[in-house]
């Protein structure tokens, strides 16, 4: 059976066509379904609209005090589901409910967790200004670039629509915070195989939106949490030594070059930068992404390495330019080559984490590569 749960606050204007185009969608599937509209209290009616279509769907209400956020519930509709596998919909018509069927298909097919996304081929945004489609990429950006071991290679891991295995979830201790439970189930669940299943994002045309400024403050507060929590938090301490320990190499080959060596500048630059470069990988190596179920060195490690120098370099021409501007400008040398560690370390770290960090996470068996519907 399939059990998806709609959160619910103040949603009377749209629930009903978002219960029946969902039932419509799941019963195209063929599979046993329930749908759980878990309420918060809502002043207008929802619940009551809800349960007047109970004859003719198989839906069922759960009714909480006051308004507790959409995150814990899902989890408490999942807490009354029956199914095996469990959803989740947004109430509001953003997410189109027809998704839900592409959704089993691709559970059908083998994933332990099914996501709508908007930023795989086939999915979109539909009339979103320039402002919206920044904010929505920045988000999802960051949240791969705090865990990017978990959701470098997810395309929208802020999805409001989903399904997953109820086995994908025994022993994942699930303790969200706002209004994005699908970073939860990314970070938390025992998957091994994940599927996006494309759709396009509409603009709501009832009801009002829910989001605010606490909203996006919780959703901050969620993502260090889950870094903490996942051993993200570790990860980054020693990405960060490693760092430093990369920019201390560049600095220091580069201040002997030069000076004991009296190379010019812009020909001990590249030297230098590439050292620290090959120094960060093979540290990584043997440092970040060892573990015992991936040894450091294993096959592929060429490749891993072409890969990281290929994703680096935008960091390293920037340091170099920065530099060399410095110097130019009557900088001292050693000056000059901190403050370009600086630049091209933080456009790493502001553009390049993710694609950083899949370097490793991709060749890790507790990571399977899914398909892109």
């Amino acid at each position: 059976m399939i059990s998806v749960i709609i959160p619910t606050y103040n949603e009377a204007p749209v629930i009903e066509e978002t219960l029946r185009r969902s039932a419509a969608a799941l019963r195209a599937t063929g599979d046993d379904f329930e749908l759980i509209v878990v309420d918060d209290a809502s002043a207008d009616g929802t619940a009551e609209r809800v349960e007047a279509l109970a004859g003719e769907i198989p839906v069922r209400v759960l009714r909480r005090p006051g308004r507790l956020g959409l995150a814990t519930a899902v989890l408490d509709g999942w807490g009354t589901a029956n199914g095996d596998v469990l959803g989740v919909l947004d109430a509001d018509l953003q997410h189109p409910p027809e998704t839900l069927t592409g959704l089993v298909d691709a559970i059908h097919q083998g994933a332990d967790l099914a996501i709508g996304s908007r930023y795989v081929p086939g999915g979109g945004t539909s009339d979103w200004t320039w402002v919206r489609r920044f904010i929505s990429r920045t988000a999802t950006h960051m949240a791969a670039t705090v865990l990017p071991l978990k959701l470098a290679a997810v395309g929208d891991p802020m999805s409001g629509i989903f399904m997953v295995r109820t086995s994908a979830l025994r022993d994942a201790q699930l303790n969200p915070l706002g209004y994005k439970i699908l970073l939860e189930v990314i970070a938390k669940a025992h998957y091994k195989k994940l599927v996006e299943v494309p759709y396009v994002f509409q603009e709501r045309e009832r009801g009002a939106s829910k989001l605010g400024a606490r909203q996006y403050l919780e959703y901050l507060q969620h993502l260090v949490r889950l870094a903490v929590g996942t051993g993200q938090f570790l990860g980054w301490i020693r990405y960060g030594i490693v760092a430093l320990a990369g920019a201390f190499i560049d600095v220091a080959l580069f201040a002997t070059l030069v000076k004991e060596c009296a190379w010019p500048p812009a020909a001990a630059l590249p030297l230098a930068i590439e050292a620290a470069l090959l120094s960060n990988f093979v540290c990584s190596e043997v440092i970040t992404f060892r573990s015992a179920a991936v040894p450091a060195f294993h096959p592929g490690v060429l490749g891993r390495l072409a890969r990281y120098e290929r994703i680096c370099v935008t960091g390293a021409l920037l340091n170099f330019l920065v530099t060399l501007a410095w110097i130019w400008r009557g900088g001292g040398m050693l000056t000059a080559a901190a403050v370009g560690v600086v630049a091209g370390g933080a456009i790493n770290l502001l553009l390049n984490i993710p694609a950083i960090w899949r370097t490793w996470a991709s060749h890790s068996p507790d990571v399977t590569r899914w398909n892109q519907s």
